[in-house]
């Protein structure tokens, strides 16, 4: 059988293994040798592969995937014992295909870092990077639970983010589904009734009127218009710039504003801490945070500080002079750095910066409930006096 290296060359006649522990190495010798495994060649995917692969992978199966190979690894399961029995578990499909090349690149004396790394979409730069510090280093159980700590905070963050939102975006849709069907089902029928009594029609029902009438003439054209306008909105906000000029409106935006402000603060503080306290330099932790963050505005504040401190600046000397950052994150970064208590000042401030997110989510729910009300007590106002009433009005004169 032919031998299959399991080192990885650092440097010339440097060698160092994998996993930074020769009993561990020697098992993960051993489980190669009683399964008889050998170095797998690629194959031409056939249309049922390939179909089994196009699918999402959602993120609970990476969090769960990482939390229960860490406990594995702590136990003293080798790493493809593990990634295999993992992958034997997921009901996923399209993750388990995932798993599959993995192994196959362990198979082939891969480190896992190098295996994740084909799968961007699914592993993140974070969770590559902060892999690869524990091979290094021979702490890969301890990076697996930090890394899966990590995951689940910030999946429950924006999970509690998202859920704070729905109430008000299904009492919006109702709405709207109550307007559409009164214009196209509702009025027109209203419409004939006033056509065939002859009367005098109020100038707010000829308005309500009119617009019934263009919306039933012209469904198909305004169908294709929202379609097209959609269409239109996904296709721009590909580009950098329409992207940076979005964020920057959110950022600019009343009350709405304010939280994205703090939610940014909080995902650049959780990224950026989560990675530091891997041993990951302060400049590698910055490149990796401005990876991950999305608002175009802050990835360009991280990228500052990035320049500063190649040119040989602090942390909190790199900022720009009318920083987007909250000064009170500013100047606890440098307390943190004067009294060499930089991960826990970090720490601190991603809990202060989600709690102040949580509770201005909150108080937009609190907001906007009144409003909607005030909304439909509108909407059923107006449906009475420019619709009923004229009716009402229409009968009593021809009861008379």
């Amino acid at each position: 059988m032919p031998t299959i290296s399991l080192k990885e060359k650092t440097e010339p006649k440097k060698e160092k293994t994998l996993f930074g522990d020769v009993k561990k190495e020697k098992n993960y010798r051993e489980t190669l040798e009683t399964k008889k495994l050998e170095p797998k060649h690629k194959k031409k995917k056939g249309l049922l592969k390939f179909l089994s692969e196009i699918g999402t992978i959602p993120q609970k199966e990476v969090i769960e995937f990482t939390r229960h190979l860490s406990v594995m690894l702590s136990a003293g399961v080798t790493i493809y014992e593990a990634v295999g029995f993992l992958k034997d578990q997921t009901k996923n499909k399209v993750f388990k295909n995932c798993l599959e090349n993995i192994l196959e690149s362990l198979n082939n004396g891969q480190s896992l870092s190098a295996a994740i790394k084909k799968f961007p979409k699914t592993f993140p730069e974070i969770y590559i990077n902060i892999i690869h510090v524990g091979e290094q280093s021979g702490t890969l159980p301890q990076a697996m639970d930090d890394l899966s700590n990590h995951l689940e905070e910030n999946a429950q963050f924006k999970s509690k983010v998202r859920g704070a939102l729905i109430y008000p975006k299904i009492i919006l849709s109702v709405m709207m589904a109550f307007i559409l069907i009164l214009v196209l089902f509702v009025m027109p029928r209203i419409l004939t009734i006033f056509s065939s009594l002859g009367a005098e029609i109020p100038t707010g029902t000829k308005i309500i009127i009119n617009v019934t009438e263009f919306v039933n003439k012209n469904i198909g054209f305004i169908f294709l218009a929202i379609v097209g306008f959609i269409v239109l909105i996904r296709f721009l906000i590909k580009h950098e710039k329409v992207k940076r000029i979005r964020d920057f409106l959110y950022l600019k935006m009343p009350f709405v504003g304010k939280i994205v402000l703090n939610y940014n603060t909080a995902q650049v503080s959780q990224h950026f801490g989560t990675l530091f306290a891997s041993g990951i330099t302060i400049i590698k932790c910055l490149e990796i945070t401005k990876m991950v963050i999305v608002n175009k505005i802050f990835q360009e504040e991280v990228g500052y500080m990035i320049k500063k401190i190649k040119n040989g600046f602090s942390l909190s000397q790199s900022f720009k002079d009318k920083s987007y950052f909250p000064p009170m994150f500013i100047k606890l970064i440098r307390v943190g750095e004067r009294t060499g208590k930089l991960p826990h000042v970090i720490d601190y401030m991603k809990t202060y910066y989600r709690g102040l997110v949580d509770n201005d989510v909150k108080n937009i729910t609190t907001i906007i409930e009144p409003i909607i009300m005030v909304l439909l007590g509108c909407m059923v106002a107006g449906l009475i006096i420019t619709v009923i009433g004229p009716i009402y009005q229409l009968i009593s004169n021809v009861g008379q």
